[in-house]
């Protein structure tokens, strides 16, 4: 997804209009890597202001994540939109202060680069299979949503008493 900016360079315009859709495998940002489950849609558009190039997109698509509860695989849909200034690497930090700015390099502009910054911003804090996935054993590690564990069935209080505790237990005893 490589734009050029030659037209909004030359004047010929005053916007590129975006839309595309496209199959992509991952995306890589900061020695992350994010596998894609669906075509990456993006629309928007690329505008020449007074201070330069501004950004405007709505992106989405879904990624495959591990459930936070029991590590299976999960389809996550991520559906964000993009706004910033496009500017070189010597800008003026003041003058875009109150905007996102977004560093390319030449007259061109690759939208994954930018898809794959502001990604890490959109990812949901924890992504589950389902609301009431019961996640794993902490004892050995069956995933409870499909077995029952056979840990639970052995499991008894007396004997995961920390020694350095026992004494309190005394404290609950009905005389």
């Amino acid at each position: 997804m490589i734009i050029s900016l030659d037209k909004l360079d030359r004047k010929e315009t005053d916007k590129i209009d975006l839309n595309f859709s496209q199959k992509i495998d991952t995306i890589s940002y900061c020695e992350n890597t994010y596998k894609i489950a669906s075509p990456l849609n993006l629309i928007g558009k690329i505008s020449r202001t007074n201070k330069g190039y501004y950004l405007d997109a709505n992106v989405s698509f879904e990624i495959i994540d591990s459930c936070a509860r029991c590590l299976d695989e999960v389809k996550v849909p991520i559906e964000y939109a993009m706004e910033g200034f496009l500017v070189k690497e010597d800008f003026d930090e003041d003058e875009f202060e109150d905007y996102d700015a977004f560093i390319i390099d030449g007259d061109e502009v690759n939208l994954l680069d930018i898809i794959g910054q502001t990604l890490i911003f959109n990812l949901p804090a924890q992504s589950l299979c389902k609301e009431d996935c019961k996640g794993l054993c902490q004892d050995c590690g069956a995933n409870i949503n499909r077995e029952t564990c056979p840990c639970s069935q052995i499991a008894n209080d007396e004997d995961d008493i920390d020694p350095r505790f026992a004494k309190l237990k005394d404290l609950f005893k009905n005389d």
